[in-house]
This record gives C-alpha cells, structure tokens and sequence, in this order.
C-alpha cells in the first residue's frame, strides 16, 4: 500500500536537455513501477473477491 513516488521536481531555473532526459526517465520508471504495483494489488483483490463467493477464474462459479 505504498504511495507513488511524486514526479521530479524540476524547479524553477532552466535545465539542459540532458538533464531533463534524466529525469524524464526517471518519473517513467516511477510511473512503471507505481502501475505494476497497483495492478498486482488489485488483481489480487480481485483473485480473492472471487474466491471469497466461490467464483473460479474465467468468472463461473
């Protein structure tokens, strides 16, 4: 149940274009692992909502 990562705080001066890339990369890695996280969690639930009212995978029971 852990929160995602907040983006890059990118400030208010200017920054190279290499710079920029290097935190665009990492705010997309973030994003990637805050989705996975979340999408594991909820599978999961789903799994055990399912399994709570005796529903197989597929959906029938």
């Amino acid at each position: 149940m852990k929160a995602c990562d907040l983006p890059v705080n990118l400030g208010d001066n200017p920054i190279a274009q290499a710079q920029l890339e290097k935190l665009w990369i990492t705010d997309r890695r973030r994003l990637l692992e805050c989705y996975r996280r979340h999408l594991a969690l909820r599978d999961f639930v789903v799994d055990r909502d399912d399994a709570l009212r005796g529903v197989q995978e597929g959906g029938k029971p």
